[in-house]
C-alpha cells in the first residue's frame, strides 16, 4: 500500500477526547494514546493536539488510530467508552495494538483487553496513580486526587490476561508501577537503566521507536538483540554521562558532576534538559554566569521550557536587574500559562518593584489555578497591603491560616495587619496564637506589646517587653521598647533600668542615650517637686 493512499478521517470529537483515523487497508491497526501534558491543565479542557503519532505509524504498514486528550484527565472520561466502541466497530478483521507513553501507556494496557488488542506497547507507563493508590506517586500534582479511576483496568483486574511490553527505568518510582502491571498482566518487563521518565527519548535515541513499533506489530520483535543493540548505542549517547553527573551529585561532588554534565551536553547539543540540568548544577555552585549560559542555551533549544525561564528570573534578581527578573519570568507565565507556581513567582517580584496592583492581579490567578496555597495567600496579602486595603489584607491572611493553622507566622502576619487595621484587640488574639505555638520567639512579645498599647493597656504591655528581654537579653532594641511601655505604664524607675541596659548594651546608641536622659530628666524633676512640697 503507498503511502500516499492512507485516508485520514476524524471519527469523533468530544470534550475529553477526539478521535482521529489512518486508513491504509492493513491487516494490523495500532491505537496510540497520548502522553500527559505538563502545560495544560487536568480539569479544563485545552485546543486537541495532533495525536501521538501523528500518521507515522501508518507509513509502517499499520492502520492508526489516533486516541487525543483535551485535559491531563488520564482517560478517566465516560467518553472512553465511546472511542473504544468506534474503535473496535472500524478494527474489525484487523490484528489490533495499543501504544502510549505515561499517562498514554497506562491507557494502553488498561484498555487493551477493552479493545481486544493481541499485544500492548507501554513506555513508562502506571499502574496507579490515585491518591489512595499502591504506588506512592507525587510527581502528577493533585491529578490523583481528581478523578475516581474507574476506567483504571490494570487495578480491577480486567487485565490480567493482557500481554505487550512494558518498557521503564528501574532508578525511578516507575519501577513500582512496573511491578504492579506484571502482577495483574501478562505483560513482559524490559527495564532500561538509562531510561528515565519517559523512556521514549532513550528508546528512541538508541533503538528508534518506529523500528520498535514495527517489529513487535508485525511478530519480529526478538528481545536478546534488543538489549545488544541499545547496548551498543547507549555508549554513543550522553545518557551514561548524564547518569554519572547526577551520581557525582548525589555524593556532593559539585566539580565532577559539572564536569560529565558539560560533557553529556557536548554529545547531543539538541536536548534541551542537559544544558538545563547543568544549569542547574552550575547555579547550586553558585557560578551564576555560567548557569545563566546553561540556561539560555537550554531556552534557544525549547523556548517552551518554562523551568529555564524561571530559574533565568531567579538569576537576574539576584545581580539585582529586578526588570529582566520579571521579564524571564513573564515568559515562564507565557509558555506554561497553568503552572500556579510561575504566576506566584511573577507576583512576588512585582511586589518587590512596588507594582502591587500587577501583583495582586498575578497572585489572585495563581490561587484561581491552585487555591490551596497558603504562601500564595500570603503574598497576596502584602499586595493588598501595599495598597492599604487592610480588610483585604487580613482575609488573605486568614485564608493562609486556614490552610496552614500551624505556622505560627502567618498568625503573627495577620495580628500585623490587623494592628495596622486598629483591630487591637483581634491582633492580640492572633499575636497570642503565635506565642503559643513558638513561644520561645522574642519577637512575637514584642510585636504584641503593640496589640496591648493599642488597647492602652501598658502594664500588659511591658509584662510583654519583659517576656522577650529574657529571651533575648542582648537586644538592646527591646530594652529600650520595654524602657518606654514603662514610661507609659507610670514606672520611671523601672524605665531608667531598662533603657540603661539598652545604652549599656549599645554604647553608640545615639536614640537610647536621649531617650535614657529624658527619663532620668523626669525623675529628677519628680523629686525636685517632691522635695519642695
Amino acid at each position: 500500500m503507498l503511502k500516499n493512499s492512507v485516508i485520514h478521517e476524524e471519527l469523533f470529537v468530544g470534550r475529553d477526547l477526539a478521535l482521529d483515523y489512518h486508513d491504509g487497508g492493513f491487516p494490523i491497526s495500532i491505537v496510540t494514546f497520548e502522553a500527559r501534558n505538563k502545560y495544560i491543565d487536568a480539569v479544563e479542557p485545552s485546543p486537541f493536539e495532533g495525536g501521538y503519532g501523528r500518521g507515522i505509524f501508518a507509513q509502517l504498514g499499520l492502520n492508526e488510530f489516533l486516541v487525543k486528550r483535551s485535559r491531563n484527565h488520564w482517560y478517566q472520561t465516560d467518553e472512553i467508552e465511546q472511542v473504544v466502541d468506534i474503535i473496535k466497530e472500524r478494527a474489525k478483521g484487523t490484528t489490533l495494538i495499543t501504544y502510549g507513553g505515561s499517562m498514554g501507556g497506562m491507557a494502553a494496557i488498561s484498555l487493551a483487553t477493552k479493545l481486544g488488542a493481541k499485544t500492548f506497547i507501554a513506555l513508562s507507563p502506571l499502574y496507579d496513580i490515585a491518591a489512595d493508590g499502591e504506588v506512592k506517586d507525587d510527581r502528577w500534582g493533585d491529578e490523583g486526587h481528581l478523578f475516581d479511576f474507574k476506567h483504571n483496568y490494570i487495578r480491577s483486574g480486567d487485565c490480567k490476561d493482557a500481554q505487550g511490553y512494558v518498557f521503564y527505568c528501574p532508578d525511578t518510582v516507575d519501577v513500582e508501577h512496573a511491578q504492579g502491571i506484571e502482577r495483574m498482566t501478562k505483560g513482559t518487563l524490559v527495564p532500561l537503566e538509562y531510561g528515565g521518565h519517559p523512556v521514549s527519548f532513550f528508546l528512541n535515541d538508541t533503538y528508534k521507536l518506529k523500528r520498535l513499533v514495527s517489529e513487535i506489530a508485525h511478530g519480529e520483535f526478538d528481545l536478546d538483540n534488543f538489549y545488544n543493540v541499545v547496548r551498543t548505542n547507549t555508549e554513543l549517547t550522553h545518557y551514561p554521562h548524564e547518569k554519572q553527573a547526577a551520581e557525582f551529585s548525589r555524593q556532593g561532588d559539585s566539580a565532577a558532576a559539572i564536569k560529565a554534565m558539560r560533557t553529556a551536553e557536548s554529545m547531543n547539543p539538541k536536548i534541551a534538559r542537559l544544558p538545563y540540568r547543568l544549569g542547574e548544577m552550575l547555579l547550586a555552585a553558585g557560578e551564576f554566569d555560567e548557569a545563566k549560559l546553561a540556561f539560555q542555551r537550554a531556552i534557544a533549544i525549547d523556548p517552551s521550557l518554562a523551568r529555564a525561564h524561571a530559574r533565568l528570573s531567579r538569576i537576574h534578581e539576584k545581580h539585582g536587574n529586578l526588570s529582566d527578573a520579571i521579564r524571564a519570568i513573564r515568559q515562564a507565565v507565557k509558555v506554561a500559562p497553568s503552572k500556579a507556581d510561575a504566576r506566584l513567582r511573577l507576583g512576588e517580584l512585582l511586589l518587590k518593584a512596588g507594582r502591587s496592583k500587577e501583583a495582586e492581579a498575578s497572585i489572585s490567578r495563581s490561587l484561581q489555578i491552585k487555591a490551596n496555597q497558603p504562601a500564595a495567600h500570603v503574598r497576596l496579602s502584602y499586595a493588598y497591603a501595599d495598597q492599604n486595603r487592610w480588610s483585604d489584607a487580613i482575609d488573605a491572611m486568614q485564608h493562609a491560616v486556614a490552610l496552614a493553622p500551624e505556622k505560627p507566622e502567618y498568625r503573627l502576619r495577620l495580628g500585623e495587619w490587623q494592628l495596622k487595621a486598629q483591630d487591637y484587640r483581634t491582633a492580640q488574639v492572633s499575636m497570642q496564637r503565635a506565642i503559643d505555638l513558638a513561644p520561645g520567639n522574642s519577637h512575637y512579645y514584642v510585636r504584641i506589646s503593640y496589640a496591648f498599647a493599642g488597647q492602652k493597656d501598658y502594664q500588659q504591655a511591658a509584662r510583654a517587653m519583659e517576656q522577650a528581654c529574657r529571651i533575648s537579653p542582648d537586644k538592646p532594641a527591646s530594652h529600650l521598647r520595654l524602657g518606654e511601655c514603662l514610661i507609659k505604664a507610670g514606672d520611671l524607675s523601672g524605665a531608667e533600668a531598662a533603657m540603661g541596659e539598652a545604652v549599656r548594651l549599645d554604647p553608640q546608641w545615639l536614640r537610647a542615650q536621649e531617650r535614657l536622659a529624658a527619663v532620668q530628666s523626669a525623675i529628677a524633676r519628680r523629686h525636685l517637686a517632691s522635695a519642695s512640697r
